[in-house]
């Protein structure tokens, strides 16, 4: 009776003496919200998770509905300029189709030319950025691509000059139908383009922006609950088969300094290029995703706004 309660005693006392071990190990291997950011950046997605969870679960309850098909992708990125933070990163790297979106990159090659003085920034070529980046057209695009030396010059002056544009291609003049479906880029390489833009790093950025900042279509401000105090530098691209805007918008916090952040959505279905698969009107197929990113461009403003400066929004 007493040898067996001694080996009960001994049992007891190993227990005790082994639990810190074990508990300091389990400390060891979980990971506190509070510390994610020592965890490299490879093994998470973005810096600032919480918009972009929102994000996430916004589009799958689209999903769910069967608003968005199996065969919709989409890519985000927002980015706080003034926190030099990224807040939303989701399939920012996948190529998608550019649409007008190629129109950004083209008007870059053309003012590269003029830097370098082999173009003049002419009343022409003004009148026809004005047309390219305000009214996206097509013809004005085209022009500036015959003027540059065609697409695979355009191509070249983008490659050889700003090779971090990794996901950028162009390979196609607009089409008298407008279809153009083989240019490409990315949510990651416009958001390059709009904070290199900001920061003056591309050339004539100031020129540029005031083309960006030209009153046109977006699917980011207009008929959002955003106030009409933010500036906004967008463009869009729309084609039956993506729908996408990005841009930089200024917020003014609550102490009056404006706040620019970026936003770039691109929501992309490439069966659309195919006429057997567009079962729906093109008008109804683009507005359902340009509600979609207005809801999201909601969301960013409003995260920002508040957690980032410590606003209160109130909807206009």
């Amino acid at each position: 009776m007493f040898r067996h309660k001694l080996v009960i005693l001994l049992i007891s006392w190993s227990i005790a003496l082994l639990l810190p071990i074990f508990t300091a190990s389990a400390r060891i291997f979980t990971v506190p919200a509070g510390i994610s950011r020592n965890i490299p950046s490879k093994y998470r997605g973005t810096i600032d998770s919480p918009l972009e969870d929102n994000f996430d679960r916004y589009i799958k309850s689209w999903r769910y509905r069967k608003i968005l098909a199996g065969t919709d992708r989409t890519s985000f990125v927002v980015y706080d300029i003034s926190k030099n933070k990224k807040i939303v990163s989701i399939n920012e790297d996948r190529q998608m189709m550019a649409a007008s979106l190629i129109k950004n990159f083209v008007m870059l090659a053309y003012f590269h030319e003029v830097k370098y003085g082999r173009q003049k920034h002419t009343p022409v070529n003004k009148g026809n950025l004005r047309n390219m980046i305000r009214w996206s057209s097509n013809t004005s695009t085209n022009y500036f691509i015959n003027l540059l030396g065609g697409t695979s010059r355009v191509h070249r002056i983008l490659k050889n000059n700003y090779p971090y544009f990794k996901q950028t291609k162009i390979v196609e003049k607009i089409p008298p139908s407008g279809r153009t479906y083989r240019n490409m880029t990315s949510a990651s390489d416009l958001n390059i383009f709009f904070l290199k833009l900001w920061q003056g790093k591309l050339p004539h950025s100031e020129k540029m922006k005031w083309y960006f900042k030209l009153k046109n279509g977006d699917y980011i401000y207009k008929q959002t609950y955003i106030p009409a105090s933010v500036e906004v530098y967008n463009k869009t691209g729309t084609v039956y088969g993506l729908v996408g805007d990005g841009g930089v918008l200024v917020l003014q916090d609550p102490q009056g300094r404006a706040r620019p952040y970026i936003f770039i959505g691109l929501m992309e279905d490439r069966t659309k290029t195919n006429r057997k698969n567009r079962w729906q009107s093109f008008h109804d197929w683009k507005n359902r995703r340009a509600y979609i990113l207005r809801r999201l461009s909601e969301q960013a403003y409003k995260y920002i706004y508040e957690k980032h400066y410590g606003g209160r929004l109130v909807r206009r």
